[in-house]
């Protein structure tokens, strides 16, 4: 399934994600906290990569895989793919 821009970033604590900024993949992780307001989310230290902010303002995306669901819902966000 293809990456999809999720703009609600408070949301997206303990989910892995990528950062884009425009075309370009910046960087790969798990969000370790996001502003409420979506304004800022900062990504975990991973192996060699410090723990990083990013702000919504400066053009960066934060690009999760959506997981098909049965029923209903099928094609929402869910907890387990979000919250691994």
């Amino acid at each position: 399934m293809e990456l999809q821009n999720y703009q609600d970033w408070a949301r997206l604590v303990g989910a892995r994600v990528q950062i884009r900024r425009g075309n370009q993949v910046i960087r790969t992780g798990i969000v370790e906290n996001a502003m409420p307001d979506s304004s800022v989310l900062w990504l975990a230290a991973d192996g060699i990569h410090l723990r990083q902010m990013y702000v919504a303002d400066e053009n960066y995306a934060a690009w999760v895989e959506p997981l098909e669901m049965h029923g209903a819902a099928t094609y929402r966000m869910i907890t387990s793919r979000l919250y691994g």
